[in-house]
């Protein structure tokens, strides 16, 4: 068995607010390997992280981050509804994000909204596009990544594709597994054929974290690092 690449999934987003330079220092304090980020233009087309389409769950302000101006997401504080200590924290634009994690940390690009060519070269302008992965919900987005920007490397659900084969025939370069199509055969199946696989898991169910482990997932998109580390090095130590 091989140790698990971390991915911490918005950042260390239970210590800290989500999508912020804050919860990134975190995640790199706890020695991840990735942070998973969501990216969404503002109305003038400066990309920012931010999941939500709106910005009232995770920050003072109210409205769509496409109808409003960078000047105006730029003033926004991010980091007072998670604490008082975060207070003031912003909502990074993705090119501030990308110079922080540049050197220290890989990355994983969830595009919610964007031009994937755009982020590519973001990445590659700061000498980071070998260690980051892209994904999107939006199949459209899917498409144009791969038409466009064929070398930055894309991730797939198993839970779109339904097979191994499937993946392949679409130029994945990683797999992504959830609890309840988590399959050792399958697993080894993708590895098999060149992919790289990794499960996304927000819970923090040790028995779904052992199952994990003893499939041999290569990389964990997780919430729960301190719990699954401690699952896996129990594992690691009885073997």
């Amino acid at each position: 068995m091989k140790k698990a690449v971390i991915v911490c999934h918005r950042g260390a987003c239970l210590v800290a607010p989500e999508n912020t330079l804050a919860s990134l220092e975190k995640a790199i304090d706890m020695a991840a390997d990735v942070v998973e980020l969501d990216v969404r233009p503002s109305r003038d087309g400066v990309l920012f992280v931010m999941h939500d389409a709106t910005v009232e769950r995770t920050t003072n302000g109210a409205g769509r981050v496409s109808e409003m101006m960078s000047s105006e997401i730029d003033q926004l504080d991010a980091g007072a509804w998670f604490g008082g200590e975060f207070k003031g924290e912003r909502v990074p634009r993705l090119e501030t994000f990308l110079d922080a994690c540049r050197g220290r940390i890989g990355t994983y690009v969830e595009i919610k909204e964007g031009d994937p060519a755009e982020i590519r070269d973001m990445l590659a302008l700061r000498g980071m596009l070998s260690d980051a992965w892209t994904f999107s919900f939006d199949q459209s987005i899917r498409a144009e990544t791969r038409a466009k920007v064929p070398d930055f490397r894309r991730m797939v659900l198993f839970a779109h594709v339904g097979s191994v084969e499937r993946a392949v025939a679409q130029d994945a370069h990683i797999l992504e597994f959830h609890q309840d199509d988590l399959d050792e055969a399958l697993l080894a199946e993708a590895r098999d054929a060149g992919l790289v696989t990794q499960m996304f898991y927000a819970g923090k169910d040790r028995a779904v974290f052992e199952k994990a482990v003893r499939c041999g997932v290569e990389q964990m998109n997780i919430d729960h690092v301190d719990i699954f580390r401690d699952v896996e090095n129990e594992l690691f130590a009885a073997a």
